[in-house]
């Protein structure tokens, strides 16, 4: 993986677009929910948001009266979360190898981030160092683009007819709850619970093809949030996992 190939493409999106807030508010609430779900976040509680970008989603967990790290390896990414002014520590660094003191936080939190380390000893090396860095019993909450979605697969799946390389770096990949579930049990993570998702709007893309589609998308997102199909083929893939007492 190279990783310097990230730095460049996330430090010319903000160049060009300046905050990376990409999804619908319809996203956001229903991340917050699950989250709000699975991992039951207490006032006062020490979260990280691994992978934070410029805090789209950081910046929402704050209604919870948690303690916030966010980091992330783009330094124009964090100059940017940091012009926010909210009270949230921005701080540049590797998730894969963070720095920060064994078992300093109640959680982490990946936000749409582990699907850039497109093979599974790069996953593990991430995940291994989000175990290290959780309490005992400490909680993980991740979201990524599922496998099994079809909008997923007609939009960024190079088999797919309609596959666009516009706004994806060359090591994104769709992720399976097999993989996952492997992964994070491989890594020492337990209680875990995997769960496709719809809903997930979205306010901005890149391509023009995907630009004039994409309100039929989000048409789309809010019927499969309804739908019987939505643990089947929802757009992004939920990840839960605890780490043993």
């Amino acid at each position: 993986m190279d990783i310097q190939k990230e730095i460049e493409f996330f430090d010319r999106f903000e160049e060009e677009h300046q905050d990376y807030d990409v999804l619908g508010e319809g996203a956001y609430k229903r991340l917050l929910k699950l989250f709000s779900e699975l991992v039951q976040p207490k006032a006062a509680e020490r979260c990280i948001d691994l992978g934070c970008g410029t805090g789209a989603v950081t910046k929402r967990l704050l209604p919870f009266g948690l303690e916030i790290t966010g980091m992330d390896i783009a330094p124009r990414f964090i100059e940017r979360a940091k012009q926010s002014q909210t009270p949230v520590n921005y701080v540049v660094g590797d998730i894969t190898e963070t720095g920060l003191p064994e078992g300093s936080f109640d959680i982490v939190l990946y936000s749409g981030v582990l699907h850039h380390f497109p093979t599974r000893d790069d996953r593990l090396r991430v995940l291994r160092e989000g175990l290290r860095i959780l309490k005992p019993g400490g909680r993980l909450f991740a979201f990524d683009p599922y496998q099994y979605s079809p909008s997923m697969f007609l939009y960024r799946d190079p088999r797919s007819p309609l596959f666009s390389p516009h706004g994806k770096t060359e090591n994104e990949v769709l992720l399976s709850k097999s993989d996952l579930t492997i992964e994070l049990t491989t890594a020492g993570f337990q209680n875990l619970a995997l769960i496709p998702a719809s809903g997930m709007s979205f306010r901005y893309v890149e391509g023009a093809l995907a630009q004039k589609l994409l309100p039929l998308y989000n048409v789309y997102e809010k019927f499969m949030e309804w739908s019987r199909l939505e643990r089947l083929l929802g757009t992004f893939l939920i990840s839960f996992a605890k780490k043993p007492d």
